[in-house]
């Protein structure tokens, strides 16, 4: 177990601002556990687990915390099933699991962060999302002080959310095992990927959700970010529809998880003229208004103050509300 002290935001987190954590503990076994939880007893600070640091802002000053990330990266391949450490890059599972032939990942190529910050978030992207390949995750859960396995059936997977969000910072993710599929099982409904077809081979289709992706999303090495920083909001039929009257020509999508999702991007981009909007060293991304941008020099104070403008002028002109997808601590 390595701890560390007085850690800086901007080396674990992609937006790369703030100030920094008062603990970082990087755990090298799962005997290490124990002994991660007794440290934050005896410090009388809370544990918070973090994951490659992709969707969290940190404050400007000390956190006041004990932050722990998981090492295991390991990956282990057997026939469909894939079980994954929960330090594992994202990006680097979908890879491999298409390098295997393997189907279902493919639409979540490129989304930044770990194994074990993609099923906290259940991340989804162009029509699929991971809790659709998800059988079971490995936690530690922290209340029960022991190492527990957690089917999907148990894990209260919802848009953009789980159990491991909701009861936030009980759980400490060790693994998850996906079931992929070696049958062809394209899902190009998104406009994004309608150059393709369904005779398209799993490596075209990540490899076009690579180039849609780049095109829309900072640089890392030149900006920070934290992706689409708000969610979008789910609603009713109804709703959906009381909004498409005030709003004809808004795209609308049903979720595979039940509901139906409004396109924030949409708004932010067509109604709100967001996009390229910049306030000092912080930007509405000028490809992707849904995405907050970090240039040099930025705080994490200046980040939050343009998060409050955009989310006052939703209220105001749209009538919706609208809650970050960023875990700001």
């Amino acid at each position: 177990m390595k701890i560390e002290e007085n850690v800086p935001f901007s080396t674990i987190t992609t937006f790369k601002v703030g100030g920094v954590a008062r603990y970082l503990i990087t755990l090298e076994s799962l005997d290490d556990l124990p002994e991660a939880v007794a440290f934050a007893k005896r410090t009388s600070l809370p544990l918070v687990p973090i994951g490659g640091g992709s969707n969290i802002l940190g404050p400007d000053g000390v956190l006041d915390a004990v932050l722990v990330r998981v090492q295991d990266d390991t990956r282990v391949f057997a026939d469909e099933t894939v079980t994954v450490g929960a330090g594992a890059s994202w990006d680097r599972v979908v890879r491999e699991a298409v390098e295997h032939g393997l189907w279902g990942i493919e639409n979540l190529s490129a989304i930044p962060g770990t194994m074990g910050g993609a099923v906290v978030q259940n991340i989804g992207a162009y029509g699929a999302v991971l809790s659709d390949v998800i059988e079971s995750v490995r936690v530690f859960d922290t209340h029960q002080g022991m190492v527990r396995e957690v089917l999907k059936s148990q894990s209260a997977f919802g848009y953009r959310t789980s159990i491991y969000k909701s009861e936030r910072d009980r759980f400490i993710i060790l693994s998850a095992t996906l079931k992929l599929s070696f049958a062809p099982k394209p899902n190009l409904g998104y406009a994004d990927l309608k150059s393709l077809d369904a005779s398209s081979p799993v490596n075209k289709i990540r490899d076009a959700v690579l180039h849609v992706r780049a095109q829309k999303f900072p640089d890392l090495s030149e900006f920070g970010t934290a992706g689409s920083f708000f969610l979008n909001p789910i609603v009713d039929a109804d709703t959906a529809r009381a909004l498409q009257s005030r709003f004809p020509n808004m795209p609308v999508f049903d979720l595979p998880e039940g509901g139906i999702k409004i396109p924030l991007g949409w708004f932010f981009e067509h109604v709100l003229q967001l996009k390229g909007v910049r306030s000092g060293a912080v930007e509405a991304w000028r490809a992707q208004a849904l995405v907050i941008a970090a240039h040099p020099g930025a705080t994490s104070e200046e980040i939050k103050n343009f998060v409050a403008h955009v989310t006052d002028r939703a209220k105001k002109e749209l009538q919706i509300d609208i809650v970050p997808e960023v875990r700001v601590l």
